[in-house]
């Protein structure tokens, strides 16, 4: 499949692909235009010919061919290499037996797990017990293949294990689709889920992709969810809970309810709101709004209504925002999710959505109820409210948002079209970026073309290695060789390249790329060093980090081998962390 892919992307370049969806102007060494996944007004849409690569500014999201046709076209990869390998006359062969046969076993050992979980909760008085409690009737439980995953203390620690492994499936196999994982001291691998009732993670088509398990037995050495593991089968951040039961329930209903657990979903279900869907593991990500958005562009978000459950609304309303939804906010009383709330008063709950505010009103609300002072509520909603009214992709929705605006805040109108339209001009016409915000090396680039102002001072490990990357295009072959060895030697501490998606890489280089033509060899030279530097200690110390977790949650008297390997992990990196970077031997 990788020389295919390869053929592809040498016989097409991404401008001719994206040119057939986006009018492309040159900008330098790259073409710009303006984003097809939102309304904007200023071209914010970036492509790289010399890289093979996009990145859209005003979505936050980036990567090569493939990634930008399955957005556009709503396919998936097979999709996408399909429309792709007919425009390049490339001939697609079937997928080779020993692929389709790997899928197929993982889809069979997976469906195998939640035959078998299903089975064990109708031999298990307690796991019953407390589904009935939370207020599941038997029919929702066969309907969502809710199971209950057998361990300590009344089991042992590999019952699934044993039973999948009497059918003939070994240990490999079942690593590959997470449902076992090995223990220190090179120990019998266990059973990711023990003692859980579980939650069967379905794809769009209904297949089981993997599990999340909610502990029956409270353990203070243990989570209250375990989610599977990231696989080639499970991707958190690609899939919603509830979706294949959802479609037809967002589409005859017209809105897509969104919770925030697999308990409030299913009985949101059962509540009759088959529109219910739940990210899982995860925050909102531009792949769980696109699903949604091929259904309908309403949406509710029903979340609790503290601090933390409104900001995860604040970020999931400006990512759907931005893709042209309506969304409102259906504020939940304190301490109760939706799966309890339907158990108290159906009634209550049905009539708290049907009460639901459209988000800027419900944000304008939620400042009034913090009883500020007049000059205080009209700053805060300002910075707070202002910058969703301009994500409106419509004048009469900014309109009417700017009357209710006005009008809960006893600003006047021109008061509050001023500040939008200096908003606006910021936005369009002033967006700065700064690469190594926390270096000595600081300086803030105009960059009159970026939708958003960026400022990389999240994720050291990822700004460092995306840094990296985009110094390879300036530095000479020694230098290039030397930065690919030492992220080899990094990559043997911790694979960190796994969690960087290449959206972000694109983002990072595009932004990076006008910095760095600006500075001497010299100063990159330096500069690569000092990100190496970074890189390695980020690593080290997120590896730290995990490690005297596991630590203090160990028995030395119970694990007293895997109690002294992770103390010897930890000496020896704590030795690596002390090492520094010096000039290449060949300079």
């Amino acid at each position: 499949m990788s020389d295919v892919v390869q053929e592809i992307k040498n016989r097409l370049s991404i401008v001719d692909v994206v040119s057939g969806y986006v009018d492309l102007r040159k900008a330098g060494k790259n073409f710009k235009g303006k984003s097809p996944f939102s309304n904007e007004k200023t071209p914010s849409f970036y492509v790289s010919p010399d890289r093979g690569m996009y990145y859209c500014f005003s979505t936050s999201q980036g990567g090569d061919i493939f990634t930008f046709i399955q957005v556009l076209e709503g396919v998936d990869f097979k999709g996408a290499l399909k429309i792709l390998a007919e425009k390049a006359g490339v001939e697609l062969k079937p997928e080779s037996p020993e692929k389709r046969s790997a899928r197929d076993r993982g889809f069979h050992i997976l469906e195998l797990a939640t035959e078998f979980y299903n089975e064990r909760l109708k031999s298990s008085l307690p796991a019953q017990e407390y589904l009935q409690k939370r207020g599941l009737q038997m029919s929702t439980v066969e309907k969502w293949k809710i199971g209950f995953a057998p361990g300590p203390p009344t089991y042992g620690w590999r019952e699934l294990k044993k039973y999948l492994n009497k059918k003939n499936i070994d240990d490999q196999h079942l690593f590959e689709v997470g449902l076992i994982k090995g223990t220190a001291g090179n120990k019998e691998p266990i059973d990711v889920f023990r003692d859980r009732i579980m939650f069967p993670l379905f794809d769009s088509s209904g297949r089981s992709v993997g599990f999340s398990g909610r502990i029956l037995h409270l353990n203070e050495k243990a989570p209250k969810y375990v989610n599977s593991p990231e696989t080639d089968f499970y991707k958190k951040s690609e899939l919603l809970y509830g979706y294949h039961q959802a479609k037809s329930g967002i589409r005859q209903l017209g809105f897509s309810l969104i919770v925030e657990g697999q308990f409030d979903v299913v009985m949101c279900h059962q509540a009759g709101y088959n529109n219910t869907v739940a990210v899982s593991g995860t925050a909102l990500t531009i792949h769980h709004v696109q699903l949604l958005e091929r259904l309908s562009k309403q949406v509710v978000l029903a979340l609790d209504a503290d601090r933390a459950g409104i900001a995860a609304a604040e970020k999931a309303s400006e990512l759907m925002l931005k893709r042209g939804f309506d969304v409102k906010i259906a504020p939940l009383p304190d301490g109760l999710d939706p799966a309890d709330l339907i158990k108290q008063n159906k009634a209550e709950f049905k009539k708290i959505i049907a009460d639901s505010k459209p988000v800027i009103e419900f944000l304008l609300r939620d400042l009034l109820a913090n009883k500020y002072d007049t000059r205080t509520l009209r700053l805060k909603a300002r910075e707070k409210v202002l910058p969703y009214i301009l994500l409106l992709g419509n004048k009469i929705d900014e309109e009417y948002f700017l009357r209710i605006f006005t009008e809960l805040t006893d600003i006047t109108m021109e008061a509050a079209r001023f500040e939008l339209e200096k908003m606006r001009d910021l936005q369009e016409n002033t967006d700065k970026y700064d690469v190594n915000s926390n270096g000595s090396d600081n300086h803030n680039v105009t960059n009159k073309t970026a939708s958003k102002v960026i400022n990389f001072s999240g994720d050291a490990i990822k700004n460092s290695y995306g840094f990296l990357r985009s110094a390879q295009s300036f530095l000479d072959e020694k230098w290039n060789k030397f930065i690919t060895d030492e992220l080899n030697k990094i990559k043997k501490i911790d694979d960190f390249f796994e969690s960087i998606k290449e959206g972000e890489i694109s983002k990072m280089t595009f932004i990076l790329e006008e910095q760095l033509f600006k500075r001497d060899k010299k100063n990159i030279e330096i500069m690569t060093l000092d990100n190496l530097q970074r890189l390695k200690n980020g690593v080290i110390k997120k590896c730290l980090s995990e490690l005297r977790k596991r630590l203090d949650g160990l028995n030395v008297e119970v694990d007293e081998e895997e109690f002294k390997e992770i103390l010897k992990k930890i000496q020896n990196l704590e030795l690596k962390l002390k090492e520094t970077y010096k000039q290449p031997d060949f300079l």
